[in-house]
């Protein structure tokens, strides 16, 4: 997205991938309504390490099984000598993130984790249709003219644009799920 739409969480290194996903999800707002993947690497790279929830309907295919993200660690595959990870969130709208350790902090046993300290611009809505989509929905929004524009309006939940703040974004009202919680509901939903 142009400007860029990004969160900074700060993370125990020995979290798991999958309290990662969640932090990302309700650092951005999102429900977890979507299947989603860890790379170590570039995304869609099938030789790249790839991390996931394991599904027995995955269909990756070639290479390597993905690894647990219930059992695999920030640590084992994020560090000062691999700063880098891809995160896909909802394989149809394509969310591509890019994870950067950007710092490792001492862990202060006050504090709990995980925590947003940053961030710009309001996140697009679930199932907006990735970057384009939501870029052009936003531009229906604006023209009261296009013959989308009042179902679009529905969509959204507002009566008028003017309601809608697409830029800011307030870490302090951040709440994050218990990514365990969480874990049992997909299980369920999965049927595993």
């Amino acid at each position: 997205m142009k400007p860029p739409i990004w969160r900074r969480l700060l993370v125990r290194s020995d979290a798991t991938f999958w309290e990662l996903h969640i932090a990302i999800q309700d650092s951005f707002g999102w429900e977890d309504y979507h299947l989603h993947q860890f790379f170590v690497g570039s995304a869609w790279d099938r030789n790249a390490i790839h991390i996931s929830i394991p599904n027995p309907e995955d269909d990756w295919g070639e290479g390597e099984e993905a690894l647990d993200e219930e059992k695999t660690r920030l640590e084992e595959f994020m560090s000062p000598s691999q700063p880098k990870l891809s995160y896909v969130y909802d394989f149809g709208d394509n969310w591509e993130h890019k994870i950067v350790l950007e710092k490792v902090l001492p862990l202060n046993s006050k504090e709990v984790y995980p925590q947003v300290i940053a961030g710009k611009r309001a996140c697009p809505w679930e199932d907006s249709g990735g970057t384009w989509g939501y870029q052009d929905k936003i531009e229906i929004l604006k023209d009261k003219k296009h013959e989308d524009h009042q179902s679009l309006m529905d969509w959204v939940g507002v009566s008028d644009i003017s309601e809608l703040d697409l830029e800011s974004f307030d870490y302090e009202n951040v709440v994050f799920r218990d990514p365990a919680t969480e874990l049992q509901r997909l299980k369920k939903a999965m049927g595993v």
